[in-house]
């Protein structure tokens, strides 16, 4: 009975082809044939699979396989040369991705997929990758950068890829081993060695992970963040919040290597790939870049004075934890207030850490590399493969994230001040991360002779900016900071978010907003005018300038936007 349905349905695809033609024909809409494969995607056990996605391998359009399994393509999809024969390939979540070749005059195709075992073995030695030859041969050992060379060196370069050698990170590691409550779990290396932490989570050493030669890598490798099956989206930190899919196929060289990854149609050998459409989602970012201490006991923090807006936001934990990376929530909150039609609505984390950049041009083309790309490489549209460059903090990043709008007014002798900044293309608060970082808004009046105008009134720098006579010191000069505050028990603020209790204030820019700040400086009568020009600076720090901080090279200070106008032109 079941047999009859596929057969009653695959006649019927082909009758309405046929009708189509047909039409087409009659009414002169075309002048080339169009071309059809239908078929059929089946479990294992020969039941059909629904909403199966089905492309001809390397193509940018796909259909779905309906309730019966059943799927129709056309063979003319652009940029495709001319064959005899086209390999189909089908994908699922939860199955392995499947193919047939199809040859022009052949009958309907039947692809069957695989389901991914549901289990995760704990003994599972991941492949540690390193920056070999951009070729596979039977005597080099199974590595990603034998197909993959191009992302090899992307990821390698990215701080992604240096995860466990970040200097910084070691320097924190340290302070906080020594000052860790009892109460606080170890868990750097949860984010920053998932590899050595995933089977003692919130108790490895980081120290030791990076050491060890088992995850002598960088502490993030290929092989792991491709065996993710699953993201709890919480404050749990790095491997807490993951399911892994850890799976042993043959021996040897005859290994094969099981990957989820965001493509529906790669089917390689050795690698046994299956499609999730968790690696285009920001939940996906979420294990490491959404997380939060826990604050022991039933204490808390009066989190709505700063938050007013978080009483139904299920991260904050009524005021239960301190916010640590907490990108994945400000990116939440900006996407929840957008309506379903906005341009903006459902970008990713993905769409903008791992795109195109004019620096990258031109676009190459294939998602592996060398011998392997000429010999069974697929050409793909561009915008379909994704960079693993992974940027963030960067000065190409930061160049253009935010702008500046300076209105300048003078009024007898006083010298009106406007300043608006926006936050126009990061998709979560500028700056975000680690509590340490920090904007700086510099504002300057001067006359024709490069003098400094007086501010009458108008906020400044705060202390953090540094206070000093150094050319960094930007403490008590014309301005404004931006950044989240936190306080220890004691009542010091600057606090990483370890040793936090709570956020005092949180003025941050979030996406798409405005922030607007007037200053009054005087203008002494005797002064041209038309000379009198108005400087601002937006610079980004990773880190607070206190009196701790001894070597400014830490500070890793940019200037992400500037702005000078001169009176006479009003603003710009």
């Amino acid at each position: 009975m079941k047999m009859h349905s596929k057969t009653t349905g695959l006649v019927l695809i082909s009758f309405v082809i046929s009708v189509l033609i047909s039409i087409t024909a009659a009414f002169g809409w075309q002048t080339k044939k169009t071309e059809f494969i239908s078929g059929r995607v089946l479990d294992q056990q020969g039941s059909p699979i629904n909403d199966a996605r089905i492309r001809i391998q390397g193509a940018q359009d796909f259909v779905l396989s309906n309730k019966n399994g059943l799927f129709m393509i056309s063979l003319n999809t652009p940029n495709r040369k001319v064959s005899r024969q086209y390999i189909v390939v089908a994908g699922k979540e939860s199955f392995f991705n499947g193919s047939q070749v199809y040859r022009r005059g052949s009958s309907d195709l039947t692809i069957k997929l695989q389901r991914v075992p549901n289990r995760d073995f704990k003994d599972y030695s991941f492949i540690i990758t390193s920056p070999l030859h951009a070729s596979f041969s039977p005597n080099d050992q199974i590595n990603c950068a034998n197909c993959h060379t191009t992302h090899l060196w992307e990821w390698g370069a990215s701080k992604m890829g240096k995860a466990g050698t970040n200097k910084e990170v070691m320097k924190e590691y340290k302070v906080f081993k020594s000052k860790r409550k009892p109460y606080q779990e170890n868990t750097c290396a949860d984010c920053h060695a998932p590899i050595a932490a995933f089977n003692n989570p919130g108790k490895t050493d980081f120290n030791q992970a990076v050491r060890d030669n088992s995850n002598r890598s960088k502490g993030i490798e290929c092989d792991f963040c491709h065996k993710i099956k699953a993201v709890e989206v919480g404050n749990k930190p790095g491997v807490q919040a993951i399911d892994l899919s850890r799976q042993h196929f043959g021996q040897g060289m005859m290994q094969w290597i099981m990957a989820y990854g965001p493509y529906d149609n790669v089917q390689a050998m050795p690698m046994a790939a299956s499609y999730h459409p968790l690696y285009k989602k920001s939940a996906y970012c979420s294990s490491c870049h959404q997380d939060a201490w826990k604050l022991p006991g039933v204490e808390k923090w009066d989190y709505l004075s700063v938050y007013p807006e978080a009483a139904k936001q299920d991260l904050y934990e009524k005021g239960r934890v301190i916010p640590n990376q907490w990108t994945y929530q400000e990116w939440s909150e900006w996407q929840a207030t957008l309506n379903d039609d906005h341009q903006n609505k459902g970008t990713t984390c993905q769409n903008c850490h791992m795109n195109w950049s004019q620096d990258m041009m031109p676009y190459y083309r294939y998602i592996v590399s060398g011998e392997i790309r000429d010999r069974f490489g697929n050409e793909r549209a561009p915008d379909s493969i994704t960079p693993h460059r992974f940027q963030g903090a960067t000065t190409k990043m930061l160049t253009g994230v935010a702008n500046l709008v300076i209105v300048a007014e003078a009024d007898k002798d006083k010298l009106l001040v406007n300043i608006k900044v926006t936050n126009v293309n990061a998709g979560h608060r500028l700056p975000t991360g680690e509590s340490s970082r920090n904007l700086i808004l510099l504002v300057e009046a001067k006359d024709g002779k490069n003098r400094l105008l007086k501010l009458i009134s108008g906020s400044h720098v705060p202390e953090w900016g540094g206070v000093g006579n150094k050319k960094t010191d930007y403490a008590q000069h014309p301005g404004k900071g931006f950044a989240r505050i936190m306080i220890d028990k004691n009542g010091k603020t600057n606090v990483s978010s370890w040793e936090a209790v709570a956020v005092v204030s949180d003025n941050r820019l979030k996406p798409k907003t405005v922030d607007q700040s007037d200053f009054l400086f005087f203008l002494p009568n005797n002064i041209d005018r038309e000379e009198v020009s108005v400087t601002a600076k937006l610079i980004y720090r990773k880190k607070f300038k206190t009196a701790l901080i001894k070597d400014e090279t830490s500070l890793k200070e940019m200037v992400i936007e500037e702005k000078t106008i001169d009176l006479d032109t009003g603003g710009l």
